[in-house]
């Protein structure tokens, strides 16, 4: 007997749905690539896993939308604004609640940045509400008709200008950030702290302002990310930040944590599984892409713990 799939040969076949679905996971692993970096570079220097770092995206999204629909600044300006107060915080959150919490607990940062998680998502459903906010922010031209039409199909296969600029933002940071930690002196120190703290100590290198510089990429990095999911995905309220934070540790766990360039493979594979394994197998649904994301994840981190592109820790005794 033969097991057969319904849908798969029609859905796999036919070029401009197979063109659309792989636009639409790359877009929305490249969303999830954003999340994983602000994850991993927290934890290269740390250890530490930033709960809070959705709903700090989140806020600073809100913070967007004051200037911009309220007070009417220019989104680009708005962004760059809001993208160095976070960039302060981050800085600032590290300095004033980590540092002191690390000397005494080691859970206790993980116990701060989950409250912190609640105390930001409770405390922007009390300034802008529950309900969702507009106009939403658009960094990029977001129209129905702003979009590149390639295929005539049916179905349709194009382009939009949002999945466009995720996947130009995430190319940009990526390669600014390699250039900082290459090619700077700040970037060297940097990843020396995340190689040895230590032994950094030693040389004289200032160990707790690189983990500050951590944070406040970190930060600065989720602002851009937060805007830009906000309108790619259509919504913005309290809680729009909490899955895509969940797929971006995800896509972490998957590349490395310790890996940038794991960062964005991990989430791009992410963005892949989540749409082509529902659009396929449509027993499945869409509901159950996370539990088929989570289960990839757990098949590869029995045999690479480290994910695909994590250092393996050796210890030495």
């Amino acid at each position: 007997m033969i097991l057969a799939f319904p849908g798969v040969e029609e859905n796999f076949f036919r070029l401009s749905l197979f063109l659309q679905n792989l636009s639409n996971g790359l877009a929305n692993g490249a969303v999830y690539a954003l999340m994983a970096l602000t994850v991993v570079i927290i934890y290269k220097t740390t250890g530490h896993l930033n709960f809070a770092q959705g709903e700090m995206a989140m806020f600073s999204t809100f913070l967007i939308f004051v200037l911009t629909v309220e007070h009417r600044w220019n989104i680009w300006l708005s962004l760059l604004a809001v993208v160095g107060l976070m960039m302060l915080s981050g800085a600032a959150i590290h300095r004033g609640l980590i540092r002191p919490l690390e000397k005494r607990s080691v859970l206790g940062p993980v116990i701060l940045t989950l409250g912190l998680f609640f105390v930001l998502n409770g405390l922007a459903a009390k300034i802008w509400g529950t309900q969702p906010r507009n106009p939403i922010p658009q960094p990029f031209p977001g129209a129905l008709n702003d979009k590149i039409d390639i295929l005539d199909g049916p179905p349709k296969f194009f382009i939009t200008y949002k999945a466009i600029g995720v996947w130009a933002t995430v190319a940009v940071l990526v390669i600014l950030v390699n250039l900082l930690l290459k090619k700077t002196k700040l970037g060297l120190a940097y990843r020396a702290v995340a190689a040895n703290a230590e032994s950094s100590l030693l040389v004289g290198i200032p160990v707790q302002r690189m983990l500050m510089l951590g944070w406040a990429l970190a930060a600065g990095i989720g602002t851009v990310a937060g805007a830009i999911i906000a309108e790619y995905r259509g919504v913005l309220d309290f809680n729009f930040m909490g899955a895509v934070l969940l797929y971006g540790f995800a896509a972490a766990a998957l590349g490395g944590f310790d890996s940038i360039a794991g960062a964005v493979v991990g989430g791009l594979l992410v963005g892949l599984i989540e749409t082509f394994v529902p659009a396929f197998f449509t027993l499945i649904g869409a509901e159950f892409s996370l539990v088929m994301v989570l289960a990839v994840i757990m098949l590869v981190l029995y045999f690479r713990p480290q994910g695909l592109f994590g250092s393996k820790r050796v210890e030495r005794v």
